[in-house]
């Protein structure tokens, strides 16, 4: 009974992730104060419900313990065997070789089916493949999976205010972020390597936010989650370039989109460039943080990323579409991408290749909202499975 408990309390901590995650400032207060999430129901957007008297919570008589009476009802995701528990990934868990291990030895992707079996008084779960192999150990693991069929993604108020524009004059401008997962089958891996081990056609773009791995000019993340915002008026645009690459085999990559200004702020620290990392106070400052420009390459229907002139943010003058030093193959690729991009609605700049930007971005707010701390929703349907 007591593992059982802790299986309840446990699978009650993950269904709180959402309601409990009001960051967006340090201390969650902004989306207190607006009552963003007031109304919403997670356990009802899930469509999952506990056992009435499983939970039964009244007052003891004196000198009882009150405990959950037995059932046999089972809890929520439970699998066959006890307090094993059939669950989705959602962004990434990391899976160690040991318990308390501090290096991963690897990770999962977004989406990923496993099986997460309590190990009881610890923080660490057992993570076995939905064929029942081992595949080792994760921390905090409930906290990183959901329900098989539902799918989480992060939700951002609207917000509205005045925007710089490049002539230090203010234009009315609002901001309404969404998380891409929302709208369109999301492939979220960072790691290629695991591109080339899926069905493309399952999915409309794979998003592999490159300031939430090391491979960065300051070798560490500027955030922590691969996660992928832009406006709302964005998409339609995104879905058609999408589906015009698709219909030549080509499937987007995205390694950025929305950026914190602080983010964009802590960049043009490291270069010092404004061609390549926009300073926030000059003009109308970076357009990432207004949720309008994407940097974005394409892989083939192999998974594998097409010849472009530069890897992905290599600040150099080679990766100038005026560069003379591209290959041809390289050029081809790169003026195909800008071409499809263009017809979309998108505009570009010379200096890197993989920057578009929506021709409406001066209507936009910039805004500043903590990746890391940006609130989660769990609806009823994954885009991820069939």
């Amino acid at each position: 009974m007591k593992t059982k408990h802790a299986a309840l309390c446990a699978i009650c901590s993950l269904l709180l992730v959402c309601s409990s995650c009001t960051g967006g400032r340090a201390d969650g207060s902004y989306y207190a104060n607006n009552k963003t999430y007031a109304d919403f129901n997670l356990m009802e957007a899930l469509g999952i419900s506990f056992n009435d008297a499983a939970l039964d919570m009244s007052e003891p008589e004196s000198g009882e313990i009150l405990l959950p009476p037995a059932t046999g009802d089972g809890f929520p995701n439970e699998a066959p065997g006890a307090h094993a528990y059939v669950m989705r990934v959602y962004e990434k868990m990391d899976i160690y070789e040991r318990i308390g291990g501090t290096s991963p030895s690897k990770t999962l992707s977004d989406g990923t089916l496993v099986t997460l079996t309590e190990i009881e008084n610890s923080i660490w779960t057992e993570v076995y493949s939905t064929e029942g192999e081992l595949l080792g150990y994760a921390k905090d693991g409930f906290m990183h999976a959901t329900a098989p069929s539902s799918s989480v993604y992060a939700s951002l108020p609207i917000e509205y205010g005045m925007a710089k524009t490049n002539d230090n004059t203010y234009v009315e401008a609002y901001s309404h972020l969404v998380d891409i997962r929302q709208y369109l089958r999301v492939f979220s891996s960072t790691n290629e390597a695991d591109w080339r081990y899926i069905d493309l056609n399952e999915y409309d773009v794979i998003v592999a936010m490159q300031l939430s791995t090391s491979d960065t000019t300051i070798h560490e993340p500027f955030y922590n989650r691969n996660l992928c915002l832009v406006q709302y008026d964005l998409l339609p645009k995104l879905k058609e370039a999408i589906s015009l690459l698709r219909q030549h085999g080509y499937t987007m990559v995205i390694y950025d989109a929305y950026r914190p200004t602080s983010v964009q702020q802590r960049w043009f620290n490291i270069v010092r460039n404004h061609k390549w990392v926009a300073d926030p106070s000059r003009g109308m400052g970076g357009i990432h943080d207004r949720g309008t420009a994407v940097d974005i390459s394409i892989v083939d229907s192999s998974g594998r990323l097409v010849e472009m002139p530069t890897a992905m943010h290599t600040f150099t003058e080679e990766a100038s579409r005026l560069s003379q030093t591209m290959t041809a193959t390289a050029r081809k690729n790169m003026d195909y991408l800008k071409d499809v991009m263009v017809q979309c609605g998108f505009s570009i700049i010379n200096s890197e290749w993989w920057h578009f930007q929506d021709v409406n971005t001066v209507y936009y707010l910039p805004t500043d909202h903590p990746i890391d701390e940006i609130p989660l929703i769990a609806t009823g349907s994954a885009p991820h499975t069939k």
